[in-house]
Parts: structure tokens; C-alpha cells; sequence
């Protein structure tokens, strides 16, 4: 990347107003009017993408920038295979401090978008201002290196199929009677406590096949799951 710098010790931002980043390189920031955004507008920028492919396969781009007297406000967008996911802040003037990280939010699309971005020193127009970048424009592209691509979680919340109830973020879950539980790095493991089968086992136990005396129906297979030669069905947990 390109950059000019004229002092002896220059952070970061301010690095990045004399240059493409975090645009990629060449990028004219011209918009669709033929209007040019300063480089010293978005100075830092941050994004989650969710994919399972490789980033070749997305058109991340800056879509628009609104400048007034009263806000600063930057939408970005995510295009692959015909979908658009897009994000964007609004920061009130009276709010607003140059090189600050500001958190993007969710505006249409997927749930899984997320980032930051960080605006450089900017002198406030007395008129309002709006640059749009169309998705043919190709001036305001994302660096790659300024892009995550990652899987989702598939687990996002237990649900209670009864009462509609809903749990997410850090849960705690509680096994009570015979259970004990324990975690061993990622991997947990659930076993009865000692003396808990003779307590448990059923009355049904040690009868041959055919007897009827406790009235019970064997549990012969879980959703089409049958036992192995030991009469074991194993239920793993995901």
C-alpha cells in the first residue's frame, strides 16, 4: 500500500489517512456521483463474516457515507451468490471522537455480521453530504485483510418445546437425582452415581423374553436406534 508519512512517530490512524487501507489497493473512493471521499474518513475497519467458503466467492464494499453537522454514518455490505448482508453505525456529532472503534450494526441480512470501524479526524460540512458506492462502483472494495470469514455457531439457544421459554448466552445446566456431571477441557461426561443402578434398575430385570410379570413394555429401540450385544443404547451430546 501506498503511503506518504512526514513525521518521526505516527500512529496507526493517522498512518491510514495518507492511504488505501483499509480500502483495497487503488481504490479512488470516487463515488457514483463523481464525488471523492477523503482517506482520512474511515481510517480503521474490522469485519465477521459468516462463510464456509473462501473469500474469493464475496464483494465486501463500503455502500455509503453520510456526513452532516449533526452525525457521521457508514453502512458496509456483504454480497455472495445473490444475497446482500449489510451493517452500519450512525454516530451523533455531540458523541463523535476521531480514532474511536465504533460497533457496526445488524441493518438487513444475517444475524452473524458483525465488526468495527474507526473514523479519522473529520471536519464536520455545514451542508450535508452523501457519497454512495453501487455495487458495479469497485471504488470502495474492502481489503482482504480486513475481513474474517467464519462458520456460525450451530447452537444458539435451548428452547422449551411446551412453554416457548428460551435460553441463550452462558447457561448453566443442572442434572439432578443419580446424575453426576463433570468437564474435562471441551468434552463432558455424564454417569450415575455410584449405587445409583441398583436403586434405578427396573423390577423388569433378569425377566426372560416373553414374561409379562411386571406389567412393563421392554424399551426394545430409541427412534429406530437398537441396543449393542450388552443391551447398551449410547446417546452422544453435541
Amino acid at each position: 500500500m501506498s503511503v506518504y508519512i512526514d513525521t518521526a512517530a505516527v500512529q496507526f490512524e493517522n498512518a491510514n489517512a495518507l492511504r488505501d487501507y483499509p480500502f483495497a489497493d487503488g481504490c479512488s473512493l470516487v463515488d457514483d456521483d463523481g464525488k471523492s471521499l477523503s482517506k482520512n474518513v474511515i481510517v480503521d475497519l474490522h469485519l465477521t463474516i459468516p462463510s464456509e467458503t473462501s473469500s474469493g466467492s464475496h464483494k465486501i464494499r463500503l455502500a455509503s457515507v453520510h456526513l452532516s453537522k449533526s452525525m457521521v454514518s457508514a453502512c458496509f455490505v456483504s454480497e455472495m451468490s445473490g444475497t446482500i448482508d449489510a451493517m452500519s453505525v450512525t454516530v451523533a456529532a455531540t458523541n463523535f471522537k476521531p480514532y474511536m472503534p465504533y460497533r457496526l450494526e445488524k441493518l438487513s441480512g444475517t444475524e452473524n455480521m458483525g465488526g468495527i470501524v474507526t473514523f479519522g479526524e473529520i471536519d464536520l460540512p455545514d451542508h450535508p453530504e452523501t457519497y454512495r458506492f453501487g455495487r458495479d462502483n469497485g471504488n470502495a472494495d474492502i481489503h482482504s485483510c480486513c475481513v474474517l470469514f467464519c462458520k456460525p455457531s450451530g447452537l444458539r439457544a435451548f428452547i422449551d418445546p411446551k412453554s416457548g421459554a428460551r435460553l441463550s448466552g452462558d447457561v448453566k445446566i443442572d442434572f439432578s437425582g443419580f446424575i453426576n456431571a463433570s468437564e474435562s477441557g471441551k468434552v463432558f461426561k455424564l454417569e450415575l452415581s455410584e449405587g445409583a443402578s441398583s436403586q434405578l434398575m427396573s423390577k423388569c430385570e433378569g425377566l426372560q423374553e416373553g414374561q409379562d410379570v411386571c406389567g412393563a413394555t421392554p424399551i426394545r429401540s430409541i427412534n429406530g436406534v437398537r441396543p449393542d450385544e450388552d443391551g447398551n443404547i449410547v446417546l452422544w451430546f453435541h
